[in-house]
């Protein structure tokens, strides 16, 4: 990740790996190497940590934050400005839009 608390040398030693790869990638001067390549990769290592790694993950969290919501206020509807968690609202309403879109036969984020 790109924090991780327990050891932040480690996670920042990481983050620099994947920016001197994508340095070499793109034909800049970078301390990566083949070698350095094939070592990181004998280890199963993530070259990117994608939006999708993440998605999922934060999708779980937020949809405990609207289940914690619900519990409380008995309804899931979050206000668009919810001062306690500001991006809940957010997110409730792009359920509801990829779920239209879904529900209308487009691409949606709920059935890929």
């Amino acid at each position: 990740p790109a924090r991780y608390p327990p050891d932040q040398k480690l996670s920042n030693w990481v983050n620099s790996q994947r920016s001197e790869y994508q340095r070499m990638q793109k034909g800049k001067t970078s301390h990566m190497n083949k070698e350095r390549i094939q070592a990181l990769e004998g280890l199963a290592f993530q070259w990117s940590i994608g939006k999708d790694i993440w998605s999922e993950k934060g999708w779980y969290v937020k949809f405990k934050c609207l289940a914690e919501f619900h519990r409380i206020l008995g309804t899931t509807a979050v206000p668009a400005q919810y001062p306690p968690d500001q991006k809940l609202g957010t997110w409730v309403m792009k359920q509801r839009s990829q779920y239209q879109l879904m529900q209308n036969g487009k691409t949606s984020s709920m059935n890929k």
